[in-house]
């Protein structure tokens, strides 16, 4: 597997959206009980809430979550400016991921009946940025795109938009335990 670029990867998505949503072919309709079908994520550390559109042909998927203001992290991070924490958004667009991981490996737009979720373990953070600040009552809308998937690895570009921002750009690798 070829080097990723990294440092130019997250300077050129910054600003600008992956992908626009209405760019993605493939319209889902999958909630938290779907996700649960491909992902080993459970409450309360399963940080995606949707599954809104995907193009497997080009590893592109779009999904979101509502920022519950009452989720207990907003009291304690920090008690005078609630922001939602760097390392769970991290692990957000890491879930919606693997997800993409899913639609993509199986080339198709819902999830089959013997889906299972994954087996994996991370590997790799190639960075973050953090521009915007995530806050209770913000709608999330997340964002990923594979860099490279193989029998053994998972590599990944996503982003975090708020208030029509991207507010988190990060890449993350995974290791596939299964086949």
């Amino acid at each position: 597997m070829e080097a990723i670029p990294y440092d130019e990867l997250l300077r050129k998505y910054r600003k600008k959206p992956l992908v626009e949503l209405e760019g993605l072919p493939h319209k889902l309709e999958c909630g938290r009980q779907d996700i649960e079908k491909i992902i080993p994520h459970r409450s309360p550390l399963l940080f995606v809430d949707t599954l809104s559109a995907v193009d497997f042909q080009n590893g592109m998927i779009a999904g979101g979550r509502i920022m519950q203001a009452a989720d207990p992290v907003f009291s304690g991070h920090f008690p005078e400016f609630p922001v939602y924490p760097g390392n769970f958004t991290v692990e957000m667009i890491g879930q919606l991921a693997l997800c993409l991981y899913y639609f993509v490996n199986n080339q198709r737009s819902s999830i089959g009946p013997d889906a299972k979720p994954i087996a994996l373990r991370a590997t790799k953070m190639g960075g973050a940025l953090f521009q915007e600040p995530i806050l209770p009552g913000d709608e999330v809308i997340l964002l990923a795109q594979k860099i490279n998937f193989d029998a053994y690895f998972g590599s990944m570009i996503g982003q975090a938009i708020v208030r029509g921002k991207v507010a988190v750009v990060t890449i993350g690798e995974v290791m596939i335990l299964e086949d």
